[in-house]
């Protein structure tokens, strides 16, 4: 008796060390760079787990890593790239069956993917969704293949994050999930200059020296670029925005929620 009660436990207990291993809240997983954990060659044919990150086909192939060097507005630079084979299949449910990223969270963290897409034909769309299928981030192509990140706060619960294309393919390169959220990042810096929003407009103050401003979505889209000597200020359409400023005394990235 004590045997076979044994025998229960031991897999349930198992188990259950094995779910808490997979929660994930600080991670980084560089498809594009680290050639280690994501050798040049394998298709995924099959489910492989890297630090939490679940690599799903889903019965087809998913992603083969190949030869692409990009830069990216954030600085960050691959050697290669995880060439999507197709677009993900979504159920009812809304979530993905087949060619997607998945991980577990305990609780609120920030999820930012690196990624361009595969080509220029339309429809297509990069996704991160919750694992009830609600759809925290969406960006539909715009018909180019430009370095693009698209980021975005879960605020929830415990859950699985979903990421996957939808109608056509994409390519990733980096994913990472963070504790802390877009909205409490420190942005703090020795850069004198002030930039921030008030209403539509971007007041830039306290410029002390030859100043360098790149207004970017947070889908890595460049929308405004200036060079200011002087306090200056410009409008932007509504929306949520990160700006790089760069000076002599360095470079800060700065939040900005136009109105």
């Amino acid at each position: 008796m004590k045997k076979q009660l044994l025998l229960i436990i031991l897999p349930i207990l198992l188990f259950s060390v094995t779910i808490q291993a997979q929660i994930v809240s600080d991670e980084v997983w560089d498809l594009g760079g680290n050639t280690s954990e994501f050798p040049a060659g394998d298709d995924y044919a099959t489910t492989t787990t890297i630090r939490g990150l679940n690599i799903v086909p889903g019965g087809s192939t998913f992603g083969k890593r190949e030869p692409n060097a990009q830069t990216w507005p954030d600085g960050y630079t691959s050697v290669n790239r995880f060439r999507g084979q197709g677009s993900s299949a979504v159920g009812t449910d809304g979530l993905p069956t087949r060619r997607y990223f998945r991980f577990e969270v305990g609780g609120a963290v920030a999820v930012k993917v690196w990624y361009r897409f595969s080509g220029t034909s339309t429809p297509r769309a990069l996704i991160i969704s919750d694992g009830n299928g609600n759809v925290l981030a969406k960006l539909d192509s715009p018909g180019d293949t430009d370095t693009r990140y698209l980021e975005v706060d879960y605020t929830g619960k415990g859950t699985d994050i979903h990421i996957f294309s939808s109608d056509n393919a994409v390519n990733y390169y980096k994913i990472e999930v963070s504790s802390t959220l877009l909205s409490n990042k420190d942005v703090n810096s020795k850069v004198s200059t002030h930039v921030q929003a008030v209403g539509n407009q971007v007041l830039v103050s306290n410029v002390t020296s030859a100043t360098s401003i790149n207004v970017y979505t947070l889908t890595g889209a460049l929308v405004k670029s200036l060079r200011a000597s002087s306090d200056t200020r410009f409008s932007l359409k509504s929306g949520f925005y990160i700006a790089t400023v760069k000076t002599i005394e360095g470079e800060k990235s700065v939040k900005l929620l136009v109105r």
